[in-house]
């Protein structure tokens, strides 16, 4: 098949960096296991208000070969480009999950494939990028304390999961993001204020874009370049960018959620995005292999650098296990042809929803036969939005997995990387990236 090169880039903003679309507006927190919308403090008092810290969960590595994490459930409507920011609990700052051991060797992976085209920094980056992972070493020492271990106050830390010795010691043997990717399973986006006032991309860890959004050409960039292809940035987005910037605190934390929809797992480039412009899903492709790829998406700025990190998670979640939940087939069904024009090209939608309705369509009459709605029900964002409903019903401890359809994609996943290396090198030749940095 042949590939076009508009739509790698369909993502150019990046993943993680898509965060700040939704900042234009004044935010409203939501307590994430309430159903009712919570008016919450936008910004801290002061800088001097402290950063929160997270609490131990005492989880240990065979319980997290089968956890979930929360489950993200972001399917509203109407569809509009300013998505509700939530309050991060900064115990959920870098989440955990049964997934990690595969997240962290494929990060290696594509570290060592493509190199400085998903790994690379500025001059200018050193002290934000050093305060980044003492903090993350910090957080993951603090959270998950029986997963990272230290005998000597955190100048060696060994990994638990993936038994890796990681040694913090002067000089550092490596750089930074790389003890950070070996900690952490999210990207890592790492912005400062130039001086001019201006933001730019100084330093970014970013394996897992889904689109294929390399940052060789995005580092130094304003943020202005870097959303050049976002629907309706310039006339709804851009004009309070800056000023949500200049007043966030350290204290200011928060999350969101993007997705999109593939039949893949793969994490560097998704199928639906290596389609050449106009092309459609293969007719052969099972409609229970579509996955929404849930962008699990953190803010904050850290105290000392100024910096301001996006982080980025993805997390895959079938068409198939969320068919006993309410209106989640109908929603899906209901974006993906009624969301605003310049999002369903932006998102690929066409390339697949015609393959997939009659799928939907059949899931939406069984949800009717089940009780589980009525067929006047009106399709509109879930109250328990952007979580499942089953949120509620389990604990960090316990984790949340499915109660009705669990769900382990690992095999596919690993043998679906596996295979990814051709695909890559299609779409990628064209932009000649190498693998020159470590990992």
């Amino acid at each position: 098949m042949d590939l076009d090169n508009n739509n790698f880039e369909i993502l150019t903003t990046g993943i993680a960096v898509a965060i700040i679309l939704y900042l234009s507006k004044v935010v409203y927190g939501r307590l994430y296991a309430s159903k009712s919308k919570v008016k919450a403090k936008t910004y801290a008092s002061s800088e001097e208000e402290p950063v929160p810290t997270p609490d131990p969960l005492y989880i240990t590595p065979d319980q997290v070969k089968t956890r979930d994490d929360r489950p993200w459930r972001p399917f509203r409507f109407p569809y509009h480009q300013t998505m509700s920011i939530f309050k991060l609990d900064i115990n959920h700052w870098l989440d955990m999950d049964k997934y990690y051991y595969q997240y962290i060797k494929e990060k290696e992976r594509v570290i060592h494939a493509y190199g400085p085209d998903n790994f690379d920094w500025l001059p200018g980056s050193e002290e934000a990028c050093r305060e980044l992972m003492d903090i993350v070493k910090e957080h993951m020492m603090k959270r998950y304390p029986l997963l990272f271990t230290t005998s000597d106050n955190g100048d060696h830390v060994m990994n638990e999961l993936t038994k890796e010795e990681l040694d913090f010691t002067e000089p550092l043997k490596e750089h930074p993001l790389v003890y950070v990717s070996k900690m952490a399973k999210e990207d890592f986006y790492v912005v400062l204020q130039d001086k001019e006032g201006v933001h730019r991309l100084m330093a970014a860890a970013v394996p897992f874009p889904g689109g294929s959004f390399g940052i060789r050409y995005k580092l130094g960039k304003t943020l202005d370049v870097i959303h050049g292809d976002v629907p309706y940035y310039e006339e709804k987005l851009k004009p309070s960018m800056e000023r949500w910037f200049a007043r966030m605190k350290p204290a200011d934390l928060v999350e969101r959620a993007s997705w999109y929809i593939s039949w893949d797992h793969k994490l560097l480039l998704n199928n639906i995005y290596a389609l050449k412009k106009g092309d459609k899903v293969q007719s052969d492709v099972e409609p229970t292999e579509f996955n929404v790829r849930v962008e699990r998406q953190t803010l904050r700025r850290l105290p000392k650098s100024r910096a301001i990190i996006f982080t980025n998670h993805p997390v895959f979640y079938s068409i198939e296990e969320m068919k006993d939940e309410p209106l989640v087939p109908s929603l899906i069904k209901k974006i993906i042809y009624e969301a605003p024009e310049g999002i369903i090209k932006y998102k690929n939608f066409e390339a697949f929803r015609d393959h997939i309705l009659p799928y939907l369509e059949k899931l939406e009459e069984r949800q009717v036969k089940l009780g589980l709605i009525e067929p006047s029900t009106p399709v509109k964002t879930l109250p328990t939005y952007p979580f499942a409903q089953f949120l509620k019903d389990s604990t960090p401890e316990k984790g949340w997995s499915n109660p009705k359809h669990p769900t382990n994609y690992s095999e596919k996943f690993n043998e679906e990387i596996k295979n990814a290396a051709e695909l890559e090198v299609r779409t990628f030749e064209r932009s000649a990236k190498v693998g020159t940095v470590g990992f």
